[in-house]
């Protein structure tokens, strides 16, 4: 729960964990305003109730100095202690009453999704993801859309843009949210494939409020970014209508971690059989050459185009099939990387 607690304003009740017993439960919840998390456990006995909410990075850290033995907790009027074995702390308690925690997906509407394509979707092109200081706030997170028979996942953060698409049959009303990379990491953290997915609209205008991810004994919710995303179907019809270049993705690979190890950007050079990487701007004016050979890239004259390493290695990185296709006309116009249903669009460099 460390990553859905305050912790920019320690005197804010969002900075602590709520502690809750009901119906012989356990009940945990922690937010941050953005992130909801709800954890309900059995306790092995229960005698008296727990109502009371604790600063979170302090119950936390004593949760990490202890065992995985058995511990008891008591509530007093001001403290709750902890005890294990011969251990014993003794931690200041807050009221519950404000704390603003009301998701419930009991009064959500549930997706149908298939929770291991989602999963592997996201990982695929959660690296394309904007970081926080973005002057768009709607790349700092993933497209989900629904509509016209379709499951859309988008991310970009304006170099790059990563896209699946998959069929989608189930009668349901059109959505789009954006889901905050903050939310991303956490879902990828706390859930495999077995899940059910929730989401809550605004009733003004139908748009996507909040999603809800649900297992057993853990409810996650999230936010979502109130934005409206890029045009991101213009860019993918941009594709060449030319024959694609394949190659083995390990080739690629190995190429551009050793052209990695002296520069963040290389030029690459397609020629008739093979590929060419070039150093651009070496580390300390060195540079290095390296070329794959005996390919079949269905091209007649050369094409050359420079790109940031790290796009490439990340893109390629995260495909799970053996060979990929690469899409280049003009060297001035981003290159299209496919492997089955995943894309990823990368715009050029400067050579």
């Amino acid at each position: 729960m460390q990553n859905a607690i305050n912790k920019k304003y320690t005197i804010d009740i969002t900075s602590n964990i709520m502690f809750e017993t009901i119906d012989n439960k356990l009940i945990l919840k922690a937010t941050d305003h953005e992130l909801y998390i709800k954890s309900t456990l059995t306790p092995k006995s229960l005698n008296g109730n727990i109502s009371c909410a604790i600063n979170g990075e302090l119950i936390i850290n004593v949760m990490k100095s202890l065992n995985d033995s058995e511990i008891i907790l008591e509530e007093t009027e001001e403290f709750l202690y902890i005890k294990q074995n011969k251990s014993s702390f003794k931690l200041p308690i807050f009221e519950i009453n404000d704390f603003p925690f009301n998701e419930s997906y009991t009064k959500m509407e549930k997706i149908n999704l298939d929770n291991d394509m989602l999963l592997q979707s996201i990982k695929k092109i959660s690296h394309c993801c904007s970081d926080k200081d973005t002057l768009n706030i709607a790349m700092q997170g993933i497209l989900l859309e629904i509509k016209n028979s379709s499951l859309n996942i988008v991310a970009t953060d304006s170099k790059r843009l990563g896209f699946i698409r998959k069929e989608y049959n189930e009668n349901i009303q059109p959505l789009s949210c954006i889901i905050p990379k903050k939310a991303i990491n956490e879902l990828l953290k706390l859930f495999n494939n077995s899940f059910e997915f929730y989401i809550k609209r605004f009733e003004e205008d139908n748009k996507i409020e909040t999603i809800g991810i649900i297992h057993e004994n853990l409810e996650f919710y999230s936010k979502l970014i109130n934005a409206n995303y890029p045009n991101y179907e213009n860019l993918i019809n941009t594709k060449p209508q030319v024959t694609p270049i394949q190659i083995e993705k390990d080739k690629l690979l190995r190429a551009l971690n050793q052209m990695n190890s002296i520069c963040t950007r290389v030029k690459v050079t397609f020629n008739p059989n093979e590929i060419i990487l070039e150093t651009l701007e070496g580390l300390n004016g060195a540079s290095a050459s390296n070329s794959i050979e005996n390919i079949q890239t269905h091209i007649t004259e050369s094409k050359q185009t420079g790109l940031v390493n790290r796009h490439i290695l990340e893109c390629i990185s995260n495909i799970k099939f053996d060979d990929i296709e690469i899409f280049i006309d003009d060297p001035n116009r981003p290159i299209f990387i496919v492997s089955k249903d995943f894309e990823e669009i990368i715009m050029p460099q400067i050579i």
